[in-house]
């Protein structure tokens, strides 16, 4: 499933030194979501990113998150 995440450009640098994003990994269904939270937050960078679908939702936010327990592999930026 693809899914989008948001962060900030220093958590985006973290992310490139180490290769991956370390759990919990949270991520939006919906671009739409992920843009909402993107300008409530004022982090800019929203990552595309492939999950596993059986993949759990997040409790709340809007029955439109994802979690994933293990370290998302980063294969571009």
């Amino acid at each position: 499933m693809i899914v989008w995440h948001v962060c900030s450009s220093k958590k985006l640098k973290c992310y490139e030194q180490a290769g991956h994003i370390k759990p919990p990994v949270r991520a939006w269904e919906t671009i739409e979501q992920a843009q909402r939270m993107s300008l409530s937050t004022g982090r800019r960078i929203i990552l595309r990113l492939k999950f596993p679908t059986n993949t759990p939702k997040l409790e709340g936010h809007f029955n439109q998150a994802r979690v994933m327990y293990k370290p998302c592999l980063l294969e571009s930026i």
